[in-house]
């Protein structure tokens, strides 16, 4: 990065447990659950690199039944080698379109803001390199900016769908969104170097496997997911299957990473808590942890990624409530039972 800064570019932060920050994933998921939901994610990556690579994020929705509406704010901070900063803050609405009783289709577009500033003095060129010495004094290079402000733009659709296999529900939710739709310029040098649309496709469903006590209830899920996100040369694919008997929740998945002729691979191990609290369950609470292992490319040297988030969903809260028909809410977007872990 030291040594061609002026042509450098970088792809997004990404996590493994996309499906905890949906906001980030597609804006089409905001308000996609009843209620006031609040995300937080936090990222460590690579620490075999003085500083590592480090991400903090957070994310706040509501749904509106009565309104068809969910309007959410997402915000993170990503530190690579304390060297390279962004900052960055959205705002997501997203239209929810009720095609049947069993079929939602959610429309979403998120606006931002980016800055990114970059610490020059922990850089290091080749013509501070002596090969005696070692590093020498300051370098004849030049950055034009440390800071640099920018607007983006995403939007994506968000399909979520039932149906039954043996009179059990089986739950979907299918996504694709475009990220990145300004192409803002990213360049500290005042070279054009704009960021390239990147595109995401993202899958998840709950298939019941088995029933509860008496029989009321499915109490255990399978969930296949899957994600593939593309940019320019960047190829990532995201693939596996978790397991959920409330309140605890499993999973692996395995990840390719395609750039130009290159390739890395890597499994993701996951598993999470997640709780109803308070009276009438009007809070429910998911903790979840992921290791990323890497077995090709950087592999035992990166010392692995680590993920850990929470997810706070308060049922009950509402910008405005659905309507009624003979004293009965309407409320057509809660698709998973009460027994069930919403990874999706």
């Amino acid at each position: 990065m030291c040594v061609f800064i002026k042509y450098a570019a970088a792809q997004d932060p990404t996590f493994a447990q996309f499906y905890q920050f949906r906001t980030f994933l597609n804006p089409a998921a905001t308000g996609s659950e009843r209620g006031l939901n609040v995300s937080m994610i936090y990222k460590n990556q690579w620490n075999y690199v003085p500083g590592g690579f480090n991400t903090y994020g957070m994310s706040v929705d509501v749904q509106s039944a009565r309104l068809s509406s969910g309007i959410g704010v997402t915000a993170y901070r990503d530190v690579q080698a304390k060297t390279l900063q962004t900052n960055y803050v959205s705002a997501s609405y997203a239209y929810i379109a009720r095609i049947s009783k069993s079929i939602n289709l959610h429309i979403g577009v998120n606006a931002a803001f980016v800055n990114k500033s970059l610490d020059e003095s922990r850089l290091i060129f080749t013509d501070q390199l002596d090969p005696e010495v070692g590093v020498i004094g300051g370098s004849a290079t030049n950055i034009a900016l440390r800071k640099v402000n920018m607007f983006d733009l995403d939007a994506g659709l968000l399909l979520r769908f039932r149906y039954d296999i043996r009179k059990n529900p089986v739950h979907n939710s299918l996504g694709f969104a475009v990220h990145h739709l300004t192409r803002p310029d990213e360049s500290f040098q005042n070279i054009d170097t704009k960021i390239p649309m990147r595109f995401t496709v993202h899958y998840g469903a709950m298939f019941p496997v088995m029933r509860g006590k008496y029989k009321r209830e499915v109490a255990f899920y399978l969930s296949p997911v899957f994600k593939f996100d593309y940019m320019e040369k960047l190829r990532v694919y995201n693939a596996g299957m978790f397991a959920t008997i409330k309140p605890v929740y499993a999973g692996v998945m395995y990840q390719l990473n395609q750039f130009s002729n290159n390739s890395t691979q890597s499994a993701i191990f996951t598993g999470g808590i997640d709780w109803d609290m308070g009276k009438d369950n009007f809070m429910t609470l998911n903790v979840g942890y992921s290791y990323q292992l890497d077995f090709t490319g950087v592999t035992s040297k990166s010392r692995g990624q680590h993920e850990v988030t929470m997810r706070m969903n308060f049922n009950d809260v509402a910008i405005r409530g659905p309507k009624k028909k003979k004293g009965k809410a309407i409320d057509c977007y809660d698709f998973p039972g009460k027994k069930a872990v919403k990874l999706f």
